[in-house]
């Protein structure tokens, strides 16, 4: 009880609880007051303890402070409540062993085992446990918050707490009441029972004020005496909360925390802590299986930990299992010495074995790492004197017999190191074959790594006996020291025997005169001293392959700090220019040269480095280039010998100098052969100081490194560089081992991290991580080469980013090159602070819409911001509720390279991702983005269910011509006229004159400028006349002149996405380009492959109009682009016209040729590409893509699922794979009357897989994998599948991954969209560098129902052997059948006669009424219409408001109007034929000619309920009883209506009115704020877009009266924005819509019914 009570007395009922552990002790009750104030009181009376506390008759037991307040393990007496002796009980009566209660894992069932030592502490409710164990000096440790104090002790505690940063939330603090000399304050955690190998303990402390003291954290472990320092803090730390780490790692015993302040009489500040948290304390859990060559299975605890856990000195497992059976010659720990290890004695000093802390504060470790505590040994260096910078330290380890003595696996060695402290310098190991030589460098760190001790794992592979050599080295400072522990080698055996020595002759002789025998060829290097051959592309790589390392000798150092006056290979190139200025006269030559501070002359000390950046001295030594000589603008280059090879990761790290009022450039080339290209540059002043820079230069070949300072107006301002380095340049070595679940394998089958795929980084050396066919399918993916992609330009802001070069002049402060391509020619998007923008101005771009059920959502993306007037860039997390989150936000200069960002993604809402930079105050400033995308695990927002209107008055999928007539989506812009008015193409980006208007042809919203609509202008370089017209009035696009513009920036215009083009196609069109201009004006044609360039002006065209004309050819999914760039004017002078294509058109083509030699040509000579092949729907028009599929379902995976009697598992080549429940089978269900199969699969199928979420809970998963491996392919293997997502408000997500043999799951295709409860269609490429299997993965979302549905999957052909399929012989015979999806063959005359011979029930699909004898059974006549399992029916039929056909296709996408009196419904146009124009031999519905069809003649059923067919003039009519109506009897008469249901609907109607009148209002005022803005958005049409959708061609019918289930309900596809370019506001531009997944009717009924699919999933099936 605390604060302040009124002046009464107040009651008080306490419930006395005894620890579990302390049930069986006797205990007193103790009441403790504490006043605040001198004039406080604090009084008691009238105690009262109830009866059932029992009385014990004596006295307490002595009890050490060090016990005080945790839990005691080891009873020594039985609870006469529940427990035997060395067991406590749970709350509901469980015992459990006393080790088990605060160890971090919950045992008991509610985790009260876990409840008073509590993993986290924000000190809210209560003090967790925590207790102050000196209490009776009036400094003490005390919980409260800021606000319950009063006013007088309020100065001793924090204003907030950091948990809420509130003056009411709690912490605990130093509360001094007195001044007495001498203080302790102790404040002691719970007792816990022991901690895992990666326990780490965190906590934020304050510790503010001028007389505040120092702090420390202890370890009290039991059975030690010693407490052991784990962290240390000294004086004033300032007004703020800050973080402190520990790390504790593996403590068998129990343990507490300890936090210790020692305070005298003047102790004055605020001591306070909050929110303390151990993470990673628990045991591994135990496993009911542990399989798998990389696991191990420990013996007690049964966890299933990694196997390079094993025997590396850590108990991992808990029991020590893991360390049981381990070699101890291969092992040491130094708790008793070196072991087998010993000093060197040709370094300069030795290890030293210490324990506890090293002698020097803020540096080395406080503990060992073996035991955790001061009474454990290590090795560490000591920095002090008499040590001196760059001593060396080496240990020797024992020989080593060569890996392939041992089954040629790698020696692993382990071994774990400390590197804390300002001055430390290196840790290297090396291996070595030869005695007195230092060996082959096999890892080395650098400076600070932090207060911990680091596992490191080094793979090693020797074909002769080696040694390792662990050396340290000292850094520049006295806080350097470096510690190691605990070294152990595995698969490793010791040699009995020492290596050989090699002579040590003086370095003038060291390289023979003459090469030793060799059998080397010229393409070879031979080792110096043996005469080993090795590749010439491995001398100068970084690598010294040889033993001698000649093959490294005169080549580019890995370091160079320039000491001893030493230029470590590089030099200054002897070009033309360079020579005249040195012949003249060479001192007063600006060129490249070796200097240190002590050699300034007087006036140089405010241009030129006073010390160096390698020893910080006046006597260190730099680069500099001497701007005392030369003049404005001359160059001075250094360069690197020529370096052969460098690996994937390479970079160039060097430190610049460059300050003073005229300071030139530096710049950073690579040249390779006779091509020189900028990577790095730098301009103007930086400041007195050294700056680090960092240059990518990742995979090259034979190339050079050059330095090139370029001179400014004077020789106030020398360039200077230091501490020169590549790092990771090296070429790969492959690891000799598979790669881990949390690996990519490249096709080289090196490993990368999970997070380095698709990085835009060629981490694989071979590029096989940045496959396009594997990482084309993340979001967001953008390398800004060509436009934004998928991310869009906010219209809200105040300008746009855009897309730059390199290549471009800049103002000194953007990227030389971009981050993908690392070259000038490179794009990424940019702001910029010159005019027009001003300071604080904001672009924003915006990414796609990301589902909140993502789970390790990753964005990537690589910034680059430098310069002295950078302003912001911020990243926002976008809810859909609009509600904002700062992701990240960088403010001034970052430097001047490319850096790398991994964020992860979450949130409660659908998101969208915004970057937004702001302007800084000064020109000097442009921040740049490049290489953006999200990880695999990101998944794009499921389509929401909205209905998309007809088009004016034609049906839904349809729409309208401007002569009336209607037409399909897919019918646009395959340059076929379907409408007659060419209304379908002429929004395409088609033939056009641009005198009413622009065609379709669009801007790309990512362009600076823009091609603009206009007519002729004498003020501009504009055309005189356009070349249509030959006048000044008539229309042409042309470059638009804008006010500021940058050389090398270029526009974009575009076409639609045209669909086929035929063999003979051409393209012509007028261009016109002034002679004062200049840049050019080029097309690109755009294909599903890339860019490719097809035209290009050759010569100025003088002022005048030229025709321009080029081959299209056979083309398939293809943009036209027109690129216009700019070169040394703004904009302007370039001009097209009259843009026309010929011979395009693919009908009537004759040869008919395919786009691809891969397609599949159907009967009727049209053409399909093959991995549409046998995927269970028809996609020729006579259906013979599905006429003999036998070759695809018998791949091992490919599965219908009509395996009658026999397994699935074993039929399909599928197994369950482990999950949290596993797929079913599942079969037809009818209900009510006659239906259809709930399957998908044509014929008699039956059967289908799914999952049932109803046992189950959020997240929980489901999955099956193919049984086989695939071959390792990249873009030819395709896996096609029908799934069914059911329950429109929480639909599950399903998942299709590939497993790579070893190595990480990639996901190649999700789903997790409302679609409508109908089979949809997946067609996914699959790729993979190493064979792999297939996965399919169900995931459970929300607390809903779930189902999921899979049906006829099929792999491509190309799967099986990983490239291009051999053509089979047909498997029946002429007079055979194929049966379409099992081998089988039966009789052609069997076919169509009524008894399913096939297994799968396909010889009796698609029969026709009348067998045709022609060679093709499946086409009807022109007034037919197919059915899949009746055959042709006529076309009559169609549309006509009765179901014919078993699945209703024929009466899919079908206008809701009715037609009455004999009059006929046309579909493509929405109006009825009337009765007087049927049967006259004239065609007028274009749809299988209806009204022609049945003349004379009334087809089986015609007329329903009853009516009676009759012939009249031809025309086949229903004559209706009373009740019925319509053409065919099928319409029920309805009642007149009652007086009151019409009254009720006149007020409807009138409320409906009042309503549409406030929408109209308030559309009108959003109109005029939406206009108000000040920034004019471009006009950006939403496209159609959906990953999975259903096909309007195939729409379901829906019987009338109907009414579909609320859960499985339509959904046709839904807008959203997927382009940057620019579309008019016509309904052209929504035409180009994907296709990836649809649903087909010809197999199934997709929406009538198919509420029994969700209802069946919702029970349990056998």
């Amino acid at each position: 009880m605390t604060g302040l009570s009124k002046r009464q007395w107040t009651k008080a009922n306490i419930l006395i609880e005894s620890e579990p552990e302390e049930m069986s002790l006797s205990f007193q009750i103790i009441l403790q007051a504490t006043v605040l104030s001198e004039n406080a009181t604090v009084a008691i009376d009238d105690i009262c303890i109830t009866m059932e506390c029992g009385i014990a008759y004596k006295s307490l037991s002595d009890t050490s402070k060090e016990s005080k307040g945790g839990a005691n393990f080891t009873d020594t007496e039985s609870s006469p409540l529940y427990c035997p002796v060395g067991f406590l009980p749970c709350d509901d009566g469980v015992c459990l062993s006393a080790d088990k209660f605060c160890d971090f894992t919950p045992d008991c069932s509610n985790g009260d085992d876990e409840a008073k030592c509590s993993a986290k502490c924000d000190f809210e409710t209560d003090s967790c446990g925590w207790f102050e164990t000196d209490s009776a000096d009036a400094f003490d440790w005390v919980r409260s918050s800021r606000s319950t104090l009063p006013s007088a002790f309020q100065k001793q505690a924090p204003p907030q707490d950091h948990t809420y940063n509130k003056s009411q939330g709690h912490f605990m603090f130093i509360l001094k009441n007195s001044n007495s000399v001498s203080q302790v304050a102790r404040i002691r955690s719970p007792k816990f029972s022991q901690a895992g190998s990666g326990c780490t303990v965190s906590f934020w402390y304050y510790n503010y004020g001028q007389s505040v003291g120092a702090a420390e954290m202890q370890l009290y472990v039991d059975k030690q005496k010693d407490p052991t320092v784990l962290w240390r803090i000294y004086y004033n730390q300032g007004n703020q909360w800050l973080k402190a780490f520990i790390q504790l790692g593996r403590l068998p015993w129990p343990f507490q925390l300890s936090l210790y302040k020692f305070g005298l009489g003047f102790y004055d500040g605020v001591s306070a802590i909050d929110d303390i948290t151990f993470e990673n304390c628990a045991l591994p859990p135990p496993a009911v299986s542990c399989e798998g060559p990389d696991r191990f299975w420990c013996g007690h605890t049964k966890a299933c930990i990694n196997s390079l856990l094993v025997c590396d000195l850590v108990d991992n497992c808990g029991d020590g299992s893991d360390e049981d059976n381990c070699k101890p010659e291969l092992q040491c720990n130094f708790e008793n010495g070196l072991c087998n290890w010993k000093q060197d004695t040709d370094d300069d000093f030795d290890w030293t074995r210490n324990h506890g802390s090293t002698s020097t504060l803020n540096t080395g470790p406080i503990k060992d790492h073996t035991l955790g505590t001061v009474n454990g040994h290590y090795l560490y260096i000591e920095s002090s004197e008499p040590q001196e910078f760059q001593n060396r330290a080496v240990l020797l380890s024992p020989i080593f017999d060569p890996t392939f003595a041992n089954g040629n696996k790698n020696c692993i060695f382990h071994f774990h190191y400390h590197m804390f402290g300002k001055h430390i310098y290196k840790l290297s190991i090396f291996r070595r074959i030869l005695r007195n030589t230092k060996g082959h460098l096999l890892w080395q760190r650098f400076g600070n790594q932090g207060n911990r001790w680091i596992k490191q794992i080094l793979y090693i592979n020797s074909s002769k006996p080696f040694q390792i050599l662990v050396e340290g080295t000292v850094g520049d400072g006295f806080c350097g020291d470096i510690g190691i522990d605990d070294f152990s080698f595995t698969d490793c055996t010791l040699y009995n025997g020492n290596l050989p020595a090699i002579s040590t002759t003086p370095s003038v002789t060291s390289v023979p005169a003459t090469l030793p025998t060799n059998n080397c060829t010229e393409k070879e290097f031979v080792c110096r001293e043996t005469g080993h051959c090795i590749q010439m592309i491995q001398r100068c790589d970084f690598r010294p392959d040889c033993s001698d390392k000649s093959d490294e000798s005169s080549c580019a150092m890995e370091v160079c700090d320039f000491e001893r006056e030493k230029l470590c290979e590089w030099y200054q190139p002897a070009t033309e220019a360079a020579a005249a200025i040195v012949s003249v006269h060479s001192t007063n030559a600006f060129q490249w040269g070796l200097g240190k501070g002590a050699s300034i002359h007087p006036g140089e000390e405010n241009h030129r480095p006073s010390t160096d950046h390698t020893m910080v001295t006046e006597e260190g030594w730099y680069l500099y280039a001497d701007s005392s000589n030369g003049e404005f603008g001359h160059t001075a280059d250094i360069s690197t010998p020529v370096i052969s090879l460098t690996g994937p990761k390479c970079k160039l790290i060097f430190w610049n100098y460059m300050n003073g009022a005229t300071v030139g450039s530096l710049q950073v080339l690579s040249k390779s052969g006779d091509m020189t290209s900028g990577l790095w540059a730098q301009s103007g002043s930086q400041g007195p100081q050294w700056n680090r820079a960092e240059v990518f230069l990742g995979i090259r070949s034979d190339f050079q490194v050059i330095f090139r300072a370029i001179r400014g107006v004077s020789y106030v301002g020398d360039v200077a560089v230091d501490d020169i380095s590549f790092e990771d340049c090296s070429p790969l070595l492959l690891p000799g081992r598979p790669c881990t679940s949390e690996e990519f394998t490249c096709a080289n089958t090196y490993c990368i991290p999970k997070d380095n795929l698709c990085d835009f980084v060629n981490d694989c050396a071979d590029n096989s991580d940045e496959n396009p066919n594997i990482c084309s399918t993340s979001m967001g993916r953008c390398d800004f080469e060509f436009d934004l992609c998928t991310w869009e330009q906010d219209q809200n802001d105040d300008f746009d980013w855009n897309l730059r070069t390199g290549s471009i002049l800049r103002s000194g402060t953007g990227p030389t090159a971009d981050h993908t391509l690392h070259g000038p020619s490179g794009h990424y998007i940019f702001i910029k602070n010159s005019f027009p923008q001003l300071p604080e101005q904001k672009a924003r771009i915006f990414s796609p819409k990301i589902s909140r059920r993502s789970k390790n959502c990753k964005i990537l993306f690589y910034y680059h911001m430098y310069g002295v007037s950078i302003g912001s860039l911020t990243i926002y997390q976008v809810t859909a509720s609009n509600k904002e989150k700062v992701l990240l936000n960088l403010t001034g200069n970052q430097g001047n390279f490319w850096q790398r960002k991994l964020m992860l993604l979450n949130a409660d809402e659908d998101f969208q991702i915004t970057f937004e930079g702001q302007v800084g105050k000064g020109y000097r400033g442009d921040i740049a983005l490049d290489d953006i995308t999200f990880t695999k695990e990101c998944l794009p927002l499921p389509a929401e269910p909205t209905a998309l209107p007809p088009k004016g008055s034609c049906s839904h999928g349809y729409w309208e011509c401007q002569n009336g007539k209607c037409y399909r989506a897919e019918q646009s812009c395959d340059f076929v006229d379907d409408c007659g008015d060419n209304t379908d193409e002429n929004e395409c980006g088609t033939s056009c004159t641009f005198e009413k208007g622009r065609c379709g042809w669009q801007n790309s919203l990512a362009d600076n400028f823009d091609w603009v609509l206009g007519v002729s202008s004498p003020q501009s370089l504009r055309p005189p006349r356009d070349h249509t017209l030959g006048n000044g009035i008539g229309t042409f696009l042309y470059l638009e002149a804008t006010p500021i513009g940058l050389r090398g920036e270029k526009a974009h215009v575009k076409s639609s996405r045209w669909k086929e083009s035929s063999t003979a196609c051409m393209m012509s069109f007028w261009y016109y380009k002034s002679s004062k201009a200049t840049g050019h004006i080029q097309v690109l044609i755009k294909t599903d492959n890339g860019l490719s360039k097809v035209w290009s002006e050759s010569e100025s065209s003088g002022d005048e109009w030229r025709k321009a004309e080029f081959h299209l050819g056979k083309l398939r999914n293809f943009e036209i682009i027109f690129e216009g760039v700019r070169a040394k004017d703004l904009g302007g002078g370039a001009a097209i016209d009259d843009i026309e294509f010929n011979n395009c058109t693919t009908i009537g083509e004759s040869p008919r040729e395919c786009p691809a030699v891969t397609d599949f040509v159907c009967w009727n000579k049209n053409c399909i590409e093959s991995h549409f092949v046998c995927d269970y729907k028809p996609d020729c028009e006579d259906l013979s893509d599905e006429a003999d599929c036998s070759q695809y379902t018998s791949i091992p995976g490919s599965c219908n699922f009509e395996t009658r009697d026999q397994d699935w598992i074993i039929t399909c080549g599928l197994a369950q794979d482990s999950g949290d429940f596993d797929w079913s089978i599942g079969n037809r269900v009818v209900r009510g009357q006659s239906g259809p199969d709930d399957d998908h699969t044509p014929g008699n199928g039956q059967h289908f897989l799914y999952v049932n979420s109803s046992a189950q809970k959020e997240g929980d998963r489901a999955r099956i994998i193919t049984t086989k491996l695939f071959p390792a392919s990249l873009g030819v293997c395709r896996v096609r599948f029908w799934f069914w997502l059911c329950d429109a408000k929480q639909t599950g997500i399903l998942k299709l991954y590939t497993v790579e043999e070893h190595g990480m799951d990639i996901l190649m295709w999700s789903s997790s969209g409302y679609k409508g409860s109908r089979w949809m269609y997946a067609n996914v490429v699959l790729s993979s560098n190493s064979p792999f299997r297939v996965k399919f993965e169900a995931e459970v979302v929300g607390n809903t129902l779930t189902e999921i549905a899979l049906d006829d999957i099929s792999f491509t052909l190309e799967c099986m052997d990983g490239g291009t399929v051999k053509p089979q012989p047909p498997m029946c015979s002429a007079d055979q059948f194929p049966c379409v999806y099992v081998q089988q063959c039966v009789l052609l005359a069997e076919k169509c006669n009524g008894v399913e011979n096939c297994m799968d029930g396909t010889d009796e699909m698609n029969c026709p009424a009348e067998i045709p004898t022609t060679a093709s059974p499946w086409l009807c006549k022109e007034t037919e219409f197919l059915c899949v399992k009746k055959g042709c029916i006529p076309s009559l039929l169609r549309c006509d408001g009765v179901p014919d056909c078993q699945f209703n296709e024929d009466e899919t996408d079908c206008p809701t109007k009715d037609c009455f009196n004999g009059s006929l419904l046309c579909a493509s146009t929405n109006t009825c034929i009337p009765v007087s124009q049927r049967c006259d031999g004239l065609a007028d519905c274009f749809d299988f000619s209806l009204d022609e069809s049945s003349c004379s003649d009334c087809p089986e059923g015609y007329c329903k309920n009853g009516g009676i067919c009759i012939i009249k003039e031809a025309v086949p009519l229903c004559q209706c009883g009373k009740e019925w109506q319509g053409n065919r009897c099928h319409i029920k008469v309805q009642l007149p209506p009652t007086a009151a249901s019409i009254l009720l609907q006149n007020d409807m109607w009138t409320g409906l009115g009042v309503a549409l009148a406030f929408l109209l209002i308030e559309i009108t005022v959003a109109v005029l704020c939406f206009l108000s803005k000040k920034k004019v958005p471009r006009t950006n049409q939403e496209e159609i877009h959906n990953t999975s959708f259903a096909n309007p061609l195939y729409e379901d019918y829906i019987s009338p009266g109907e009414v579909k289930s609320p859960e499985c309900v339509a959904s046709p596809t839904v807008q959203i924005s997927v382009s940057p370019w620019q579309t008019q506001q016509k309904h052209a531009s929504s035409k180009d819509t994907s296709v990836p997944s649809f649903a087909n009717p010809l197999y199934g009924k997709a929406t009538e019914n198919m509420e029994n699919l969700c209802n069946l999933l919702k029970v349990d099936i056998k």
